[in-house]
Parts: C-alpha cells; structure tokens; sequence
C-alpha cells in the first residue's frame, strides 16, 4: 500500500506538469513555426512592395507634373531632362517608355542614359494599351512578360498622359525580376528555405539558381511551373496536405507536400495589386528543418512520462524497502501477541542506519523481554487474555472450575540440614516438570505456596471440561513422578494432589497498586482439605491423588483409566483416591 501510494503521488504529481508542459511547448513551437515561416513571407512581399511601389509613385507623380505642364512630351528636349530624373530617383527602373498615340516608343535606358525609338512591329502590345489608355485606364501593372529586348522578365506599370484633355499616349516603367532574383536567392541561403515568386499559380517570375531557357525566345509569356529546374518549386500545388502542427496562420496560407522521401511545408502569400493576376511570394520550408522544432514538445513530453514512470518505479521500489521494517515489526508484535518472545528479535533492524528504525527495534526487543521476565511471573493463559481483550477481560466473576493443590509431603525433614541452593534446586525441578503439565493441559498456576502450588481450570477462558483437564494432568503429573527412577527421587518427598470441582469467584483482587488474579471461595478450601487429608495415604507411592466427588462425576466412560478407587473416610466430604494409570 506504501509502496502504491508514493507511486500514484508521483504520477499525479508530475503528469499534470507534463501535459501543461506539453500543451504550452507545442503551442509555443508551432507559434514559432508560423511566426517564423510569416517572417520570410513578410521579407519577400516587402522586398516586391520596396521594388515595385516606388515605380507607381514615380510614374503618378509624372503624369501629374504633364497635367499640370511641369513636363511636356511635344517639347522633347525638356521631355527628356524630366525622364533622367525619374530615372534618378528610381534606380530599380531599367527604362522608361513613352507609348505615343501613333504606336510608336521613345524608350530611355539607365545604362548610359540612351534613348531610342521602338518601331511598331516590335511592340505587339502597343495597340492594346494605347486603346485601354482611351477608354479611361489611367495607372495599372500590366501582367509580367518576358522581354525579348532585354531577355528578362519584366514588371511593367503603365499611366496614361493628358493635358487640357488632350491624350498624349502613355508612360511606361519597366522594372526586371534581377534584383529580385538576387533578393529570393539570399533569403533562400541565409534561412535555408526555398524562397520563389510567382505570376499566378502557374507561371514563375524568379527562384533560387532561375536561368531562362537556354535559345533564342520569342514568346512574350512566363516559362510555365512545370518548367522549373527545382523540383521544390514545380510541386507546390502538387497534392497538398493541409498542416496540422504549425498554428494558425494570420497573414499567410499554407500546406506541406510529400517530395520523393522528403517533405515541404509551403507557406504562400497572394499580391493583388501589381498586375490582372496576383503574385505570389512564397517560402518552402524543408520538413527535416522544422521536424525538431513540431516534435520537440512530444519528444520533451515523452522524456517527461519515461522520468515520471522510473521514478514511480523509484517511489514503489522505496515504499517496498520502507514498508519491508514494518512487515517485520508486524511480524514481531504478532509473536508477541502469540507470546512467543524469542522469535522477537530484529538484528537487521537493530544495525540498521535508519535511527528510527534502530530505536524501534531495540525498544521492541526490550519489551519482548520485558514481557518474557512478565509472563514468569504471571499465568501465560492471563498474559494471553490480557493481549487479546485488555484489562477488562479478567474482572472479577463467578465461575465453574476446578482447583488443583499439590504439596510435597515431608518437604520440611528433606529441607533439614540441606543448604538452601540445594532446597532451591529440588523445589524448581519439581515445578518444572509440573509446570509445563498443567499449561499443557490448558490450566492456570495461580501461586506457588512454598513447597507446593495451586493451580485451576475453567478460568480465565472458559472450559466446559475443565474436571476432565485436571484430572488428566494430575494423572500425567503421575507418570512423570513415578518414571523418575534415579537415586535423589527415592529420597525425595512425594507428591499429594487434591482435585475439587465447584464454583468461585476468579479475577482481579487487591488494591489499585498491587492486583493479583486468583480465586477464593469454598471451592479453594476443599481441594486443599483434600489434598491434606491424603496425608500418610499408600506410603509406598510417590505420587498420591484425592478428588472429591463432583470431580469424579464430571468424568464420562472415556476416562476409565481415571475411576474412582476406593472411598477417603478422613476426607472432609466424600472422595475417592484416583489411580495414576
């Protein structure tokens, strides 16, 4: 029980720790997983929003400063100061364009400031603008296309120009994926990730290591996904899985696919506002990177439960080893209980380093003796009673018993002339072969009266036949007497043992600082007349027994061998002698 109660205090102890410890470190971990791929997200899109926004404003600015005749496209020489200065102050422009109404292009580059004029048959798309212009689109991204002028992809914003509602052509920025594709490059190495952009879902403006086609180009349209060289890049829509350990995202959408044996959480962002179809900036976070980060809080978890259960194993192990004295001291105050003081002993106990244990065990090994040297002195059928039921257990009462006196006649002229040691030794053999006899039997020694004892039975635990016990015991106390042939027992006084049947009164007499168990009443005094008036009866036998006639009828056929043998005329009632056999 020790043993299962230190261990479930350790299980509920701990486990609550580890499933909030849990609980806290998953949601932290998957916190950090989506805060962190949301970072590269955020860097791209303000990496695409620093490139492209200043264009907007620039070319805005620009259609005001014609608006207002800041700026002049009929004067060309002005013209022509006004672009370099747009040019200057926005150096992710490689060339501005002014589409005039006869479809024709006065280009200015960055490099080295050139200024050329573009025929119509190299502008496939210059009717089109030129009527969206008409019709009232003043400022919009056009969708990425790849240059075959420049031989890049390129990001094209487009304002159409008026003055006192005079339609003037347009203005065009163009702006390369170069600078973005160095941007995607060293994010993609500095957070080992795969940063890309796309043009919608389906055609690529830059990724990490991006070469265009290898030959000569002439299509105007973004290489297709599925031409990606970096397979990270051609599977992102490829059988998406939804995530199930990264928190929710705020900003961000995102998945994880399955790439050959490796997998990829995707992160992806949508920009509306630079051409008919979004861009998409995205992060492709490999699995193996961020698998320490999802599986930390259950591998911590599951550390957690492997300590929890060895200590529980810990904790069952030292309640055993705690509650292993107390089996033992069970055990000796059950001996005890039993009055078997020698099997009391504790050495392991009393040499162990545990004090406590130590004092216990000595102290418990002090009271075994204790009561051993008690037990001595008093009835061990009392001692028993008095462990079993307490001091309520033997009051005074009246009871139906039978007494037994033994006295060894002609004690005195022995004792004559011997030295005390002697007397002493002869009176303690004798009472140590009767002693044993009479507990045996289930009987008390009440006192020893000098060279005698009294004994009875039926008390303190009743016995229905206790007339039966006694007369037993004085028949085996007979035999024992009678066997002893040596030289001192034919020299040695014999015994007389008077029997009486009847009711006395046994418990507790005396005062509070002195009480004795013992018996008074008639019933006493009889079974001592009758054990005196066996005085000088059949000489020539050490061992002479008198009861009385209520002792005699108690006994039934199975005691033939102890009938009554002839009658005691100077017996103070009616007795017989009883026959040793």
């Amino acid at each position: 029980m020790l043993s299962l109660t230190l261990a479930v205090l350790v299980v509920v102890a701990v486990l609550p720790v580890i499933a909030i410890g849990y609980g806290i470190s998953s949601d932290t971990s998957e916190r950090l997983l989506a805060e962190r791929g949301e970072l590269l997200v955020d860097g791209l899109e303000n990496e695409i929003r620093n490139l492209l926004d200043p264009v907007v404003a620039q070319l805005r600015y620009a259609r005001r400063a014609v608006q207002e005749g800041h700026a002049d496209p009929r004067r060309p020489e002005d013209f022509r100061i006004f672009m370099q200065g747009l040019l200057g102050g926005t150096p992710q422009i490689r060339g501005i364009g002014h589409l005039r109404p006869d479809l024709t292009m006065l280009r200015w580059e960055r490099e080295g400031f050139t200024e050329a004029i573009e025929p119509t048959e190299r502008l496939p798309l210059a009717a089109e603008a030129i009527e969206a212009a008409r019709n009232g689109r003043i400022g919009y991204w056009s969708a990425p296309f790849h240059s075959v002028v420049v031989g890049d992809t390129m990001l094209s914003y487009r304002v159409a120009l008026e003055r006192e509602q005079v339609f003037l052509g347009l203005l065009a920025a163009s702006v390369t994926s170069e600078g973005l594709s160095r941007y995607v490059a060293e994010a993609s190495r500095r957070f080992d990730a795969t940063v890309f952009v796309l043009a919608g879902r389906e055609r690529i403006i830059t990724y990490p290591d991006h070469k265009p086609p290898a030959g000569e180009i002439t299509s105007l349209e973004l290489p297709p996904l599925s031409s990606a060289t970096d397979p990270v890049v051609a599977n992102i829509w490829h059988e998406p899985n939804d995530l199930s350990q990264i928190a929710e995202l705020s900003r961000s959408k995102g998945h994880w696919n399955r790439l050959g044996e490796d997998s990829y959480v995707y992160l992806y962002r949508e920009l509306d506002d630079y051409g008919p179809a979004p861009l998409i900036v995205a992060v492709a976070l490999p699995s193996e990177e961020s698998r320490r980060d999802r599986w930390a809080p259950t591998v911590t978890a599951g550390v957690g439960l492997v300590l929890m259960l060895l200590a529980a194993a810990i904790a069952w192990r030292v309640g055993g080893v705690l509650s292993r004295p107390a089996g033992a001291f069970d055990r000796a105050l059950g001996n005890i209980a039993k009055l078997e003081f020698d099997k009391v002993a504790l050495p392991r106990l009393a040499g162990s380093r545990v004090r406590e244990w130590r004092i216990m065990a000595r102290r418990l090994e002090g009271t075994a003796r204790a009561l051993s040297a008690f037990q001595t002195y008093l009835p061990r059928a009392l001692v028993r009673r008095l462990f079993d039921l307490g001091e309520g257990g033997v009051e005074s009462s009246e009871r139906e018993i039978t007494v037994m006196f033994i006295d060894l006649e002609g004690f005195t002229k022995f004792a004559r002339g011997r030295g005390a040691g002697e007397v002493a030794d002869h009176l303690n053999g004798v009472f140590a072969l009767a002693g044993p006899i009479i507990e045996a039997s289930g009987g008390v020694i009440d006192k020893y009266t000098g060279d005698g004892l009294l004994a009875f039975w039926g008390a303190p635990d009743p016995q229905p036949d206790h007339a039966r016990r006694a007369c037993r015991a004085a028949a085996a106390l007979a035999r024992v007497f009678e066997a002893d042939g040596t030289r001192e027992a034919a020299t040695a006084p014999r015994l007389r043992i008077g029997l009486h049947s009847g009711k006395a009164i046994v418990g507790n007499i005396g005062f509070a600082g002195r009480i004795d168990y013992t018996l008074v009443g008639d019933t006493v005094n009889v079974a001592q007349r009758t054990e005196s008036a066996l005085r000088g009866l059949r000489p020539e036998s050490r061992v002479v027994i008198g009861a009385t006639e209520a002792v005699l009828d108690s006994l039934g056929e199975e005691d033939a061998p102890l009938t009554k043998a002839e009658p005691l005329d100077k017996a103070p009632r009616p007795a017989s002698l009883c026959t040793p056999s």
